[in-house]
């Protein structure tokens, strides 16, 4: 049993040692030193069991006589921390928590006792007998308050609490009957442990039971959290899209609306300022409102699906070229089955390169064809934006647009090919492990 005891003491110390470098809680660092101040103290208490040292020998046993004690309260120490972190005593029962404050120093000085008693060899059993009686009572009562206090998971380390104590208790008395009994001191020392190591390990148990449903429930609230969040930017996301849609698009409806009648007003005098500025306002705020449908379409989350961004950049392709002498085109491969989701972010780049595209070939490229195609080659998305022009790829010919472009596919991690074979060709690829 003193074997199995110990093994496990160090086990669970190690243990909760690992939790406390995790949570960085306090409570279980003072709960593995408090096991390892039990480790250390049996076998200061039994070293026959676990040194080569003949029963009886009072020279040998000597300097495990000198730190037996001492470990002992020491043990008491930081259960006593553990309690007052776990039960969060400090706002739960202020009182309560400077009376176990004193009872810390009560127990350190304690210790440095039972040191000094040793290192001069003061015979003090029996007022160590004795405080340690009176002091059952005290706390006895310690332990009936903290169940006044509702603490999350406190039941748990309260019980195991009552159960040493009690532990203790039996040990104690039963250490006396087997010195009065018996002679032979060091032999029956084994037998008076059992009580208070058993309700130990009740307690380690019983605190691994508390540590697991805190640590369940922990995981449980960051889920609920997360989720949470993600409805409030889902519903954040619905806000911003209504008041573009509603206040900010009414207003540059209601501007272009003005400066083509404007436009219409000053139809006879096509070469006035007036009519040269209307015009430039219309110009201006129809891309600013393609700007801004953009963004609204990037910000809805019912339009993630890769497919419905395909049939977008089709139905944009259609209306970007329908006044122009191009013909577009625009074939969409049969998508997997499962529907694939591109995040907002993805979906803007990605639509904002081919918008460039389409730019560059209706102002340079001198092309009377445009084919786009947006398919899944094995675990790539593949989008690309083919022309019949004039195949010129340099950088004034794209400007600004092609680190654009460039800086866009950086942003979502895909990669982007720009090169002339009859035309200009651009190809985007994103890997399927940033789409999911």
């Amino acid at each position: 049993m003193v074997l199995f005891f110990e093994g496990i003491s160090v086990f669970m110390m190690l243990y909760f040692l690992i939790q406390f470098l995790i949570l960085q809680k306090k409570e279980y660092l003072f709960y593995s030193i408090y096991l390892l101040c039990l480790s250390l103290y049996y076998l200061t208490a039994l070293p026959d069991f676990f040194f080569a040292i003949t029963p009886n020998d009072a020279h040998a046993y000597y300097w495990y006589d000198m730190l037996k004690r001492p470990l002992q309260f020491c043990s008491s120490i930081f259960y006593t921390l553990f309690i007052m972190y776990f039960l969060r005593l400090n706002k739960t029962a202020p009182k309560l928590n400077r009376f176990l404050v004193a009872l810390l120093y009560f127990y350190l000085f304690s210790a440095i006792m039972c040191l000094l008693g040793n290192i001069f060899s003061v015979d003090y059993d029996m007022v160590y007998f004795i405080l340690s009686f009176l002091f059952f009572p005290v706390q006895i009562v310690i332990v009936l308050l903290l169940f006044r206090y509702k603490v999350p998971y406190g039941f748990y380390v309260i019980w195991g609490s009552t159960l040493v104590v009690l532990g203790s208790l039996f040990t104690l008395l039963l250490d006396i009957y087997l010195r009065s009994k018996s002679t032979e001191f060091y032999a029956q020392m084994d037998y008076s442990y059992l009580p208070v190591q058993i309700t130990i390990l009740a307690d380690i148990f019983l605190f691994s039971i508390a540590l697991q449903h805190k640590v369940a429930d922990n995981e449980k609230r960051l889920s609920q959290v997360a989720l949470q969040q993600q409805l409030a930017i889902h519903h954040e996301r619905e806000r911003i899209i209504t008041d573009l849609h509603d206040d900010i698009g009414g207003g540059l409806s209601s501007i272009r609306i003005m400066s083509d009648l404007l436009t219409k007003h000053e139809r006879n005098n096509p070469e006035s300022k007036a009519s040269q500025f209307a015009h430039k306002i219309s110009v201006t705020i129809k891309e600013i409102a393609q700007r801004m449908n953009t963004i609204i379409w990037s910000l809805n989350v019912e339009n993630d699906l890769l497919e419905n961004f395909s049939e977008y950049v089709r139905q944009y392709g259609v209306q970007y070229f329908e006044d122009s002498s191009i013909k577009f085109e625009c074939e969409i491969c049969d998508l997997p089955r499962e529907g694939i989701i591109l995040s907002g972010i993805q979906r803007k780049n990605l639509f904002l390169i081919a918008k460039e595209a389409f730019h560059n070939i209706l102002k340079h490229a001198n092309a009377s064809h445009v084919f786009v195609k947006i398919c899944m080659d094995n675990t790539l998305l593949k989008m690309q934006v083919i022309d019949n022009g004039n195949g010129f790829v340099e950088e004034n010919h794209f400007g600004n647009g092609l680190k654009n472009m460039q800086k866009r596919m950086n942003e979502i991690k895909g990669t982007l090919h720009i090169y002339a074979n009859q035309g200009i060709h651009v190809e985007v690829e994103l890997p399927l492990s940033q789409i999911n």
